[in-house]
């Protein structure tokens, strides 16, 4: 009598069905459980914040943060180009059983030169940032700040240290997300961001003020050079691959062709993303720098969760492309690129109805936060920037720069909007934001993104070329 198999339960098959229709594989999966958290830690932090710093604590706190920003201009945007390198080596290599790379020797003496490029690399930048930061903050703090040196000085100095390492150890998560460990390195954020959370709620009750800033950055820090050096094997085989003259990494050759375009990029983007809180810091005080900094934080917390989908991709789509595969590139796209955008708008406009009920109803926690007014021109203008952040991921996964321009341009306009409206009222200042991106930054990727496009609809014979969203 044959045994009769019993069929899977209803309620797997339905989950299963659902995790396909949302695109959730491994790496997407723990990228978003990753933004998921936090969400909720950003949340919970926001609570804890008001509740065990003032207002003028809570406006250093989140300007530390924009302070510390001024790594992208020591990074220049690296890391991305990193990413890009390496997966288009990748996809033409196999992983063996025991996790190594093996393939065509050209390549893996490419990838090998370009570990050791990098390490020398990361550590000047490092050290250049320390320096820089460290006393750009003193000068900064010091002369706009009501606090006495005494209470963040010694913040400040173990902040910039601290992420100066973590800048020091970016290149090689990087490498391991190119080398399609995307998920793996999710994972690792996940377990900093839990411990260092937990550490900083439990060092505010406590009552170490400031202090509690250091956690995050701290755990970061420790924990990321334990994960390398128990599972970074294959970056250390990598780099120990011998190399001859002709793969010997160029810098002039194999980066800067790239990575100057993205510097830029990058560099604008601090002006459009991070210049804020300070200008108010220095223009309305450390309190509305902190009701800022902490609807910043909020945003910022949205558009992390929304391009889990866009993130988690950004190396099959190089793989894509390296290997001609225009029809799964644009598939896959369009399908990415629709998610992050829809999470994105709809959990930052419930963050504005969510506020705007609390000042109807006179909940006090909502003086620590911006107007209503304030937050919905936050909000669309993260919904723009997702947008463009998609279309620019799937531009730049050909290996070129073009946001360049778009990037310069918005990054001038927002530094000139910030000096005729300093004065302003906070939500004057947002809508002016949100105008940029809407009438400047979206046409005009969105013009650019359409050659590319219609490029890999030609080659795949599509009548029409996928959208950015």
């Amino acid at each position: 009598m044959k045994a009769k198999h019993a069929s899977p339960p209803a309620a797997s098959s339905a989950f299963e069905r659902w995790r396909h229709f949302a695109g959730l594989d491994f790496h997407v999966l723990v990228t978003l459980l990753f933004r998921g958290w936090g969400i909720l830690a950003g949340g919970l932090t926001m609570i804890v914040l008001p509740w065990r710093l003032s207002p003028v604590e809570q406006g250093y706190y989140y300007t530390f943060g924009s302070v510390l920003a001024l790594q992208v201009f020591f990074e220049l945007g690296l890391n991305q180009v990193v990413m890009q390198l390496v997966s288009h080596e990748v996809a033409h290599l196999t992983f063996t059983r025991d996790g190594h790379l093996d393939g065509e020797p050209a390549r893996l003496e490419r990838l090998g030169a370009l570990v050791r490029l990098m390490r020398r690399w990361y550590a000047a930048a490092a050290v250049l940032f320390a320096v820089v930061t460290a006393v750009a903050g003193i000068v900064f703090f010091s002369r706009k700040g009501t606090l006495p040196p005494s209470e963040w000085t010694g913040v400040w100095a173990i902040l910039v240290f601290s992420t100066a390492f973590n800048l020091y150890m970016s290149p090689r998560l990087a490498m391991m997300e190119g080398c399609g460990k995307v998920g793996q390195v999710a994972q690792l954020r996940l377990v900093q961001s839990l411990v260092g959370c937990a550490l900083l709620w439990l060092l505010l009750f406590a009552g170490a003020g400031l202090w509690g800033a250091i956690a995050v950055p701290a755990v970061a820090a420790v924990s990321t050079l334990w994960w390398l050096r128990s599972r970074g094997a294959l970056l250390k085989h990598v780099a120990e691959h011998p190399s001859s003259g002709s793969a010997r990494a160029s810098w002039r050759r194999d980066v800067l062709p790239l990575q100057w375009r993205i510097a830029l990029s990058w560099a604008s983007g601090y002006f459009i993303f991070n210049l804020f809180t300070p200008i108010v810091f220095a223009h309305h005080g450390a309190a509305e720098a902190g009701r800022l900094g902490i609807a910043m934080a909020i945003f910022n917390a949205a558009t992390t969760v929304g391009l889990s989908w866009i993130n988690a991709k950004a190396p099959a789509f190089t793989m894509h492309i390296s290997r001609g595969e225009s029809e799964a590139l644009n598939r896959l796209f369009r399908a990415v690129a629709l998610r992050s955008t829809l999470v994105t708008a709809a959990i930052a406009f419930s963050v504005v109805v969510v506020d705007w009920i609390a000042v109807r109803h006179g909940i006090a926690a909502a003086s620590r936060i911006a107007s209503p007014l304030a937050l919905f021109w936050l909000a669309w203008a993260t919904v723009v920037n997702v947008i463009v952040y998609s279309a620019a991921t799937y531009m730049r996964a050909h290996r070129e720069e073009p946001m360049v321009a778009v990037s310069v341009v918005a990054g001038l306009l927002t530094v000139a909007m910030l000096y005729a409206t300093a004065s302003s009222h906070l939500s004057t200042m947002m809508a002016m934001y949100a105008a940029i991106g809407t009438f400047v930054g979206l046409p005009w990727t969105f013009l650019l993104f359409r050659r590319y496009a219609k490029r890999h609809a030609v080659l795949t014979g599509a009548e029409h070329a996928p959208t950015p969203t």
